[in-house]
């Protein structure tokens, strides 16, 4: 991002005002005669419990004069300007100066918006905070509109997520650690993710996901399935090998039991990846390789284990961002992505022949009740006012798009979406199958890729001590939390809430 020029000159008050240079014009910021003139609603944030404030443009701060006695009914207070170096000229305010001697406020001007998402999603956190509030400086959002509506919709996004985050917490805390725990009991059976870095630098991939798109590309992944590596969801499994296609790779994150049915009556014939909060059940029984996430459990691994099992943890929340990280980790030459449409196109919800619409048009199928009444039921009970570019879709499906563009802008390699009537991905490469294959070496990719890769290779009970892992969470100070006596194999039977919050409070750096 350009820096964008601005002087300070004295108001006729005395007071200090900001003129901003833009395309060979001033633009003054505050009042070239009265800046104190600026001021917020009284009501900013009273009896609404938000103690969160996000500032869209400061200047000098004086919009921000009524704060001066209310800064300790907020925990946290953010600031975002365009303007880089203008904290200086705030501390030389003898109004504003104030906003500098508050520890919970923090300053970021200056920054491209690219580079705020990550510190917002480091800085808003739900799980403490009570609500959030955004106030705006007009004369900013005025003069730099287009750098503040993307900052606002970097902000959605970041609170969309954290909403979900905190979600799913509510709803899989116990879940995740449970799974978690139970799957160090299968650390003798997985395989580090790891190994697979730059073992296909080589080779050509294909991403196939589950959405209704896929359907039409059956006949084209099957014909050149032998000359590229097939990259599934789990829950493009059982469409692909009724197509004939059995997939060489099966991403598989969620962590609730009844991706049991993804699996079922399936050829076992490819690896899975797991992540550590994956279903152990499952996990026991097709084995494969370990990821880590961003559980507690799993940043506890990485400390004491460092980039010894890996991780192809995307942060987009999506098994299409973890796909794509597998994809780059495997350091795949081209890499095509099918089946990623982020609606429901036709209004179906998943391909035929997944276990999803198998359950409406096998198991539920009569005369009353048809797989068109389920898949127009499903839609549009939760998506009947959110459209868009005339499709019907959900608020997590554009979340995970976003996630997806921002991934694939940072990305330097051959990333092709495959897709004509999905939403598109911003920044994303489309072009159809045939234009994709021409840039794939289609070298011939042989049987029996799991005794290649795992070949003389140690699984994870043999790299990690496991022992001192488990030592480790029972040491002397968390002992009485943890309630556990021994650290056998068999004896995980904890308290779930008292054990979650002691691993997210352990110190990794002591």
């Amino acid at each position: 991002m350009d820096k964008i020029e601005y002087y300070v000159e004295t108001a006729k008050d005395g007071n200090l005002t900001l003129i901003a240079r833009v395309n060979g014009r001033e633009y003054p910021l505050h009042s070239r005669i009265n800046p104190l003139k600026e001021k917020i609603s009284a009501e900013l944030g009273a009896g609404s419990g938000n103690d969160i404030l996000i500032v869209l443009g400061c200047g000098i701060g004086y919009h921000l004069l009524s704060l001066k006695e209310r800064l300790s009914s907020f925990s946290k207070i953010i600031i975002i300007d365009i303007l880089s170096g203008i904290v200086e000229h705030i501390k030389n305010s003898t109004q504003t100066s104030f906003l500098m001697d508050h520890r919970n406020i923090e300053f970021f001007c200056g920054f491209a918006p690219r580079e705020l998402e990550p510190i917002l999603l480091e800085e808003i956190d739900f799980s403490s905070a009570k609500g959030l509030v955004v106030i705006e400086h007009p004369a900013s959002l005025r003069i730099f509109d287009t750098y503040y509506s993307e900052v606002k919709g970097i902000i959605k996004r970041v609170i969309d997520k954290r909403i979900s985050d905190a979600a799913t917490v509510k709803a899989f805390g116990r879940v995740f650690l449970r799974n978690a725990l139970n799957n160090l009991k299968n650390f003798d059976s997985l395989f580090p993710v790891s190994l697979v870095k730059d073992e296909f630098v080589d080779g050509d991939c294909l991403i196939v996901s589950s959405a209704p798109s896929a359907e039409s590309y059956m006949d084209y992944i099957r014909a050149y399935q032998d000359g590229l590596y097939i990259i599934a969801v789990d829950s493009a499994v059982p469409m692909l090998q009724k197509n004939g296609v059995n997939p060489d790779f099966v991403i598989s994150i969620d962590p609730q039991g009844r991706i049991h049915e993804h699996f079922l009556g399936v050829n076992y014939s490819f690896i899975p990846i797991f992540s550590l909060v994956s279903p152990p059940s499952i996990v026991a029984q097709y084995k494969g390789m370990l990821s880590l996430n961003s559980h507690p459990l799993s940043q506890i691994i990485e400390s004491l284990f460092p980039s010894v099992v890996g991780s192809i943890d995307s942060g987009t929340g999506s098994v299409a961002g973890d796909s794509l990280r597998f994809a780059r980790l495997c350091g795949f030459k081209n890499i095509g992505m099918i089946g990623f449409d982020f609606c429901f196109n036709d209004n179906l919800i998943y391909s035929r022949g997944t276990a999803y619409q198998d359950r409406y048009s096998l198991m539920f199928n009569n005369r009353f009740l048809s797989p068109e009444s389920f898949n127009g039921s499903y839609i549009f009970r939760g998506t009947s006012t959110l459209i868009e570019e005339s499709k019907y879709t959900r608020r997590n499906f554009l979340n995970y798009r976003d996630g997806l563009s921002r991934i694939i802008r940072g990305l330097d390699s051959s990333i092709v979406f495959i897709n004509d009537i999905g939403l598109r991905v911003d920044g994303a490469l489309y072009k159809s199958f045939e234009d994709f294959i021409s840039l794939c070496s289609l070298k011939r990719k042989g049987n029996n890729l799991r005794e290649r890769l795992f070949y003389r290779r140690k699984r994870l009970i043999e790299i990690l001590d496991l022992q001192y892992l488990l030592k480790f969470l029972m040491r002397e100070d968390l002992a009485r939390e943890l309630s556990i006596e021994s650290y056998g194999r068999n004896n995980f039977d904890i308290n779930i809430k008292r054990l979650t919050k002691v691993l997210h409070s352990i110190n990794l750096s002591t």
